[in-house]
């Protein structure tokens, strides 16, 4: 049994009203200005682009920059950033998709937290803060999207799974015979 689930659940209340003002605040610094949105974003754009960069070095995409200061394109605006040297159709979809990983990093979190810290108000309410953090970088931007479906990525990626998905029905057939 996970120690999350054997906390003071007042706590725990205490974290979900913690998420919803971070929520909250969020919507705020989106109307504020680009300035306040910076601020607000920094902890989970770090999360984001570091998961990209390490990703990238992983599948050899050669990172050539990385950036955290926001800057304009055209009418939007990127709070960071990492350039590739070397984007194939074997790197685009795991380097693009990195920022999901953040949810599996949280699960992880989840379970050993009160394990690693204390169980005591506070460290219950930044481990809200840090899963807030967590769930909101880890979706992937419209670059990263755009990036991930390029049709040589999707080709080669449908046919993995296509080959593992007969694999693994082979292998069933086998095993109820």
């Amino acid at each position: 049994m996970p120690s999350f689930v054997v906390q003071h659940p007042l706590w725990h209340i205490c974290g979900l009203i913690l998420a919803g003002l971070l929520v909250a605040g969020e919507r705020r610094a989106r109307s504020s200005g680009i300035l306040a949105l910076a601020i607000w974003s920094m902890p989970g754009v770090i999360l984001h682009e570091l998961s990209h960069l390490l990703t990238g070095i992983l599948f050899r995409a050669r990172p050539t920059g990385f950036s955290l200061i926001p800057a304009r394109h055209g009418n939007r605006w990127r709070l960071g950033g990492v350039r590739f040297a070397r984007i194939t159709a074997f790197n685009a979809l795991p380097v693009a998709l990195a920022p999901l990983g953040l949810a599996g990093v949280l699960l992880c979190l989840a379970r050993n937290w009160f394990t690693w810290f204390a169980p005591t108000l506070q460290s219950t309410l930044v481990f809200y803060a840090v899963a807030y953090y967590c769930l909101s970088s880890a979706l992937p931007s419209r670059e990263d999207l755009r990036i991930a479906c390029s049709w040589k990525s999707i080709l080669l990626y449908s046919l993995l799974a296509t080959i593992v998905w007969l694999g693994f029905q082979s292998a069933l057939i086998a095993f109820m015979e």
